[in-house]
């Protein structure tokens, strides 16, 4: 997702220190930067096919235009021409792994109650995919769960609406990945609100005899916002959404349903799911997930805002979060 303060620790860590920057294909936008929360080096050098994202975001020292499949073949032979000698990268690896691991530990060790924990979900579901699984996610809390918790082993593997934020984009996200390529196992990750948008696409599932895995991380409320308002404000406006009984929601679609209530339920849910999809039947799980810890992008984000807030603006909001927080 990034290399600022709303990354996970392995990619903050990484970029730490570095003096120049390749960057290729990207247009700097706010999601990938964390509400531009970035400090791209000075020498920033920017590869992409559409000259007007040049400096219209973080100013570039040099800019190459072209297509990246024939651009970067070619900057490759003019560094191998040089005949540089590669730095040693093997303590980068050790930290990068090191951190990895320190995180993925936080997330094991947070208590997350009766609820499902994230990182054993991921863990669990990962173990259990082949290294080709296409994973689509939705827009909303559960995305940047999948960013920092979720590996992904090759291209075109992971699919999100993570620049216009299109919630609802899952379901049909999903369907479409499984009809294209058919004989791939596709997981979609899905936040209950962005569930009620296009949930009932899941028909047209059942009608193709479409395999989908459709995760449904149920917590009640669109809790993106939510963390968003709850952090510097202690309280959330207009994000509860009440209780659906995503049992009879997928009997109505005529999708398969598996609940996984607590982290008790994760493997034998994970194999359930994945059996019955296997057989092309449509599965929606109802995952209570743990939402009380927040992601790093959430909190950098937050901070980040914060930050380029004149004092006074400061000031007050931090005010009446602690006045609320002490009332409450």
């Amino acid at each position: 997702m990034g290399m600022g303060n709303y990354a996970v620790p392995a990619a903050t860590n990484a970029f730490a220190k570095i003096d120049c920057l390749l960057a290729i294909g990207t247009r700097f936008a706010e999601i990938p930067t964390g509400s531009y929360g970035i400090k791209p080096p000075k020498n920033l050098i920017h590869l992409d096919i559409n000259p007007q994202v040049f400096s219209a975001n973080y100013p570039a020292s040099i800019t190459l235009e072209g297509d990246a499949k024939s651009l970067l073949p070619a900057l490759l032979t003019a560094v191998k021409a040089q005949k540089a000698e590669a730095a040693d990268s093997t303590e980068l690896a050790k930290q990068i792994a090191a951190d990895k691991a320190a995180y993925r530990k936080e997330w094991t060790d947070h208590d997350s109650g009766d609820r499902v924990n994230p990182e054993l979900f991921f863990s669990q579901l990962n173990q259990r995919l082949d290294d080709n699984a296409i994973v689509v996610a939705d827009d909303g809390n559960h995305t940047f769960l999948v960013a920092e918790l979720m590996p992904i082993l090759g291209p075109r593997n992971y699919m999100s609406p993570s620049d216009f934020n299109a919630m609802g984009y899952c379901v049909p996200g999903a369907i479409g990945a499984k009809l294209a390529n058919p004989q791939r196992q596709v997981v979609g990750i899905v936040g209950d609100g962005a569930l009620l948008m296009t949930g009932m696409e899941l028909v047209t599932a059942v009608r193709q005899q479409i395999g989908v895995m459709i995760f449904v991380f149920n917590d009640g409320e669109l809790s993106q916002i939510a963390q968003a308002q709850q952090i510097p404000y202690n309280q959330k406006t207009c994000t509860v959404l009440g209780l659906v009984n995503y049992q009879a929601f997928a009997q109505a679609c005529g999708a398969e349903y598996v609940s996984m209530a607590n982290n008790e339920d994760v493997g034998d849910a994970l194999d359930n799911a994945l059996a019955r999809a296997a057989a092309e039947h449509p599965v929606l799980v109802d995952v209570r997930i743990d939402y009380s810890k927040p992601t790093r992008f959430t909190q950098g984000v937050v901070k980040t805002n914060l930050a380029r807030m004149a004092t006074r603006d400061k000031v007050r909001i931090v005010g009446r979060a602690l006045w609320r927080r002490v009332r409450s």
